[in-house]
């Protein structure tokens, strides 16, 4: 093999290419020698970091969630708010941390719904990888500011969240939408043709095999967790949890989260559709 070599006496880096051995950094002093090793490593360094960064973003994960909460005008700032604040405590509670440990790799993101014809407001997804990245997702819905507003439209809300649910990235082994809100669907009761149902949601859930669980508010009176039961839960392992006003929404949703992250539903690869 020859040997191709810059006019320098030290050379630090080498490739072959055609049978010649080239030099890819050159010195003529050791000092700057020393520079070019450090360049190479540097170099180096940073493509394993990219190469290693590629990978862990396309690892599938174990479960794959999205929190979907009500923003319509049956909640007011101060109410919204304290959904707010029990995400980001649930996201910080040792018990929940606990479960998210033993869930494995968990896909977590959210979207505030309201009027569906005005857009929903999604917080990307964050990996959450045997406990470790709750607290980035905590602070992320804590910095977040409301947009959404307008009638209470859950098909709106469901639709968003599969849509999400849909990134290929993803792959999850379980795909669950954690649904709550404090009224009925006014979707239905209203002559908007181009709004989604809650009745095509589901249909699509279905068709993606996402399963829907529910933390119904009844802070109204009424029988909310009967009309969630019967037409927003989704999957034979679905449930609702009921409470009667917002004081209790807090510990409900560290219940709720730990139920679901720990429940051993059979696996079953997510299913695309058309959005």
């Amino acid at each position: 093999m020859k040997t191709t070599a810059r006019n320098a006496a030290y050379c630090y880096g080498f490739s072959v290419v055609h049978d010649k051995v080239l030099c890819l950094f050159a010195a003529d002093e050791p000092r700057q020698g020393a520079a070019m090793r450090k360049t190479l490593l540097w170099i180096t360094s940073v493509l394993i970091l990219s190469i290693s960064t590629a990978v862990q973003a396309h690892e599938c994960s174990d479960i794959a969630l999205v929190l979907a909460v009500d923003g319509s005008d049956s909640i007011d700032d101060n109410e919204y708010a304290f959904q707010k604040a029990a995400i980001s405590t649930a996201f910080r509670d040792k018990a929940v941390i606990s479960t998210l440990r033993e869930a494995g790799v968990v896909a977590v993101s959210a979207v505030f719904w309201g009027d569906a014809e005005s857009p929903t407001q999604e917080v990307g997804w964050f990996i959450i990888t045997d406990g470790e990245g709750a607290e980035s997702f905590a602070r992320e819905i804590d910095d977040d500011s409301r947009l959404v507003f307008g009638h209470t439209d859950i098909g709106n809300g469901i639709w968003s969240a599969l849509t999400m649910l849909s990134d290929s990235n993803l792959c999850p082994r379980r795909a669950i939408i954690d649904i709550s809100g404090d009224g009925r669907e006014t979707g239905g009761l209203l002559k908007r043709p181009d709004v989604i149902s809650l009745y095509q949601a589901r249909l699509r859930a279905k068709q993606m095999d996402v399963r829907i669980n529910a933390l119904a508010v009844s802070d109204d009176g009424g029988d909310l967790a009967s009309y969630y039961a019967k037409n927003v839960i989704l999957g034979s392992d679905a449930f609702v949890m009921d409470i009667k006003n917002y004081a209790d929404y807090s510990a409900a949703l560290r219940k709720k989260l730990i139920r679901e992250l720990a429940s051993k539903a059979v696996d079953v690869p997510l299913k695309a559709s058309a959005e």
